[in-house]
């Protein structure tokens, strides 16, 4: 491992993508054992979180990009392949923290622009929408709902979610016709979400991923006379954040193939609801049992929060 340490040190751990590149490479070379030396790499960063640090390593997978990659990239930045195995020199050190420092301020101009003219093209985009229904909302469940439609084509048809951050209008979640999603070129989605609310005393925040769930969420909670504040987060990492930024409520959760969902969900550490069955998200389960059924299987669940948050309470002397 003396070989990889030493090419690591001629690269900036700073850089976000280059950091999880070099992870993979690590771990495609010396595996689970592999970590000791790239979280000692990543620790020369300034940004450097340990539980990111984890979280990064544990979703590489070891394939992608190879040991050969990390080679060449710390090359390109002076390391000489020998058995010596030199450490950058304190000015080697110095010009390599120069050059990623304007490559980040360089960057970061460019992004809040792109973010500026993104949320901009989104405040127009709203202006041209009309109220219609949308074949998405149709297979959702939603026959007759009405949402914000785009025509930027005779041939087109795009339903809008608005996106903010707290009370800014950031993006778009454009959805077409079959379902397909995507964003704004540029936007900002990080801490984005969609708020769909009945706000009052004793509202209480839910979040999810995906607008089809929050409107069948939304549906079951006024079956039930709630009151209630549902974040759409639009993806299972954005979740996390938005969540973060409360610090309280409830997740209703994808039971996803692969496990992410009920991982962000654990991640947030706040109780969650998962369907029963895989594959299903709160939208899935709501219209396979109906609102009756799923507004009462919501009812139990939070009744049994209610009850768990008691009995905590009382075991550790609280009122």
């Amino acid at each position: 491992m003396n070989r990889m340490q030493s090419a690591l040190a001629y690269i900036p751990a700073d850089e976000r993508e280059l950091w999880v590149a070099m992870a993979m490479a690590v771990k495609s070379e010396h595996g689970e054992a592999g970590f000791a030396i790239w979280d000692e790499w990543s620790q020369t960063a300034s940004n450097y979180n340990a539980a990111a640090a984890r979280s990064v390593w544990k979703s590489c997978k070891g394939t992608g990009v190879t040991a050969g990659s990390l080679f060449h990239e710390a090359r390109s930045m002076g390391w000489v392949d020998n058995d010596k195995h030199a450490k950058p020199s304190p000015e080697q050190l110095q010009a390599r923290q120069r050059a990623a420092q304007a490559r980040q301020t360089q960057e970061g101009m460019e992004r809040e622009k792109a973010q500026q003219q993104a949320a901009k093209k989104a405040g127009w985009i709203l202006h041209q929408c009309q109220p219609e229904k949308h074949a998405y909302l149709d297979s959702k469940g939603w026959p007759d709902a009405v949402g914000a439609v785009w025509w930027p084509s005779e041939e087109q048809n795009l339903l809008c979610i608005p996106m903010r951050v707290g009370d800014a209008l950031v993006g778009l979640q454009l959805i077409d016709r079959l379902g397909v999603k995507r964003y704004l070129t540029g936007q900002r989605t990080s801490e984005a979400e969609h708020l769909i609310s009945n706000n009052g005393r004793g509202a209480a925040d839910f979040f999810v991923e995906g607008y089809a769930t929050g409107l069948s969420l939304r549906e079951c909670l006024q079956a039930l006379r709630m009151r209630y504040r549902i974040h759409i987060t639009f993806s299972a990492g954005n979740l996390v954040k938005v969540a973060a930024l409360h610090g309280a409520g409830y997740v209703v959760a994808d039971r996803d193939d692969s496990g992410t969902g009920e991982r962000v969900a654990i991640q947030t550490g706040l109780p969650y609801w998962m369907s029963d069955v895989q594959g299903e998200d709160f939208n899935d389960a709501h219209r396979r049992m109906g609102t009756f059924q799923a507004s009462q299987a919501l009812r139990r669940w939070l009744v049994a929060q209610e009850l768990d948050s008691k009995r905590i309470a009382s075991a550790i002397g609280l009122p």
